[in-house]
């Protein structure tokens, strides 16, 4: 009888003491999920595999409490808030390394693809008015690089108005656009490179 009595107490002293850790441990998932939600956009975008690894810890105190073990929720996230603003940290870090790359970018490709552009357009016209092409080029080839001009001058004013409204990151990659199709161009009508 005794026996029975001591386990029904057990039981009851494990469940009250399971009941008891439940409450923090949700204060704590919420408490991590919320430093973490913060850093979120950026951190996905400049470090997502840094930022998985929080998140990662984040998921394991949810099943752990998911699954009723309060206890191994908590110690699961307990470091969480920690961990996502020494994330934040580094995504600053990140970020300004990212924009100092796309600067530099920015600035080589506004000062080398307007002239190689003119360039471009010149030998197609000079190309346009030729009784005869070159060997090697055809009145389809001719109208092809045209086009492909007209793309990349498209692709180049399109950078031109991203930069202007402050999206530096959709500028630069208009911008590679119009220059590797320009660079195409380049070898295709036979140019000097430069």
């Amino acid at each position: 009888m005794h026996t029975a009595i001591r386990i029904v107490a057990l039981a009851a002293f494990a469940l009250a003491a399971a009941c008891s850790q439940k409450d923090p441990a949700a204060e704590a998932i919420t408490a991590a999920e919320g430093a973490l939600a913060v850093v979120y956009d950026d951190a996905q975008k400049y470090l997502p595999e840094r930022y998985a690894e929080v998140k990662a810890e984040l998921d394991a105190g949810r099943k752990a409490f998911a699954e009723e073990r309060y206890a191994d929720a908590i110690t699961a996230v307990k470091d969480v808030p920690a961990h996502a603003e020494a994330l934040s940290k580094e995504v600053v870090a990140a970020k300004q390394m990212k924009l100092s790359e796309l600067n530099a970018d920015w600035a080589r490709l506004s000062g080398s693809l307007p002239g190689l552009m003119t360039n471009i357009g010149a030998r197609l016209a000079e190309l346009g008015k030729m009784r005869r092409l070159p060997e090697g080029m055809d009145k389809q080839l001719l109208d092809e690089a045209n086009a492909a001009h007209a793309s990349a001058n498209a692709a180049w004013d399109e950078a031109g108005q991203a930069f202007n409204a402050g999206d530096l990151e959709t500028a630069v990659a208009k911008a590679r656009d119009a220059e590797g199709t320009a660079q195409d161009l380049v070898a295709r009508l036979g140019m000097q490179a430069g």
